[in-house]
């Protein structure tokens, strides 16, 4: 019992480390971890306790991270990849934007308080930042039985080619913008990161 209480209380330590309070929205979200030891796998969510069943001698334990993480600010939830890059910016008045960032993949989230700004606004916006080169069209997306609507644009800066979905969030007050940056095929670093940042949009996505 004392290894047991010794192990999960480490644990609860290392994971509830600035995590005591409830997280601002320009805090990355969290990792969660799953404890195993033996043929027990412990669920650890930082700032919880957790509890393993048994008394333990000299137990051997690994402790493995999630391989996602759960965005849930400004009224919309979603898994991403536990590996990509948070970013928050609030500097400008009435908008919040959240940036993950990956190799390939990029995910952004632009919520203006009050300001009413469609998808087609953006990409007007875009065409003027990237160049005339940059062209767009209508698109879709579903995800989570969802049906989104807004714009696609393709860009090439710098020699690197991409494309940008920008897709309308319905929204009572102000307007929402969910924003999926990717390279085409021939230009991927790999195709793995695209169909996991897509297959947990369709699966976790909510707004």
């Amino acid at each position: 019992m004392k290894y047991q209480r010794l192990i999960v209380a480490a644990a609860t330590l290392f994971l509830a480390a600035g995590n005591r309070l409830p997280a601002a929205e320009n805090v990355e979200p969290p990792l969660n971890y799953t404890l195993k030891m033996g043929d027990q796998s412990v669920r650890l969510v930082p700032g919880k306790e957790a509890e393993i069943k048994g008394n333990f001698t000299n137990p051997t334990v690994t402790l493995v991270p999630d391989e996602h993480r759960t965005f849930s600010y400004g009224g919309v939830t979603f898994g991403y990849p536990s590996d990509f890059a948070f970013e928050a910016d609030f500097g400008e008045k009435g908008l919040k934007t959240w940036t993950l960032d990956g190799s390939d993949s990029v995910i952004m989230l632009h919520c203006y308080e009050t300001e009413k700004v469609t998808a087609e606004d953006i990409a007007t916006s875009l065409k003027g930042v990237f160049g005339k080169g940059t062209k767009s069209e209508p698109t879709s997306m579903t995800f989570n039985g969802k049906k989104l609507s807004g714009v696609r644009v393709h860009a090439t800066v710098a020699g690197s080619t991409f494309f940008q979905d920008i897709l309308a969030l319905p929204s009572e007050e102000g307007s929402r913008l969910l924003i999926l940056q990717d390279r085409p095929k021939d230009a991927k670093v790999s195709e793995v990161e695209t169909k996991k940042v897509m297959k947990l949009l369709n699966e976790t996505l909510k707004f």
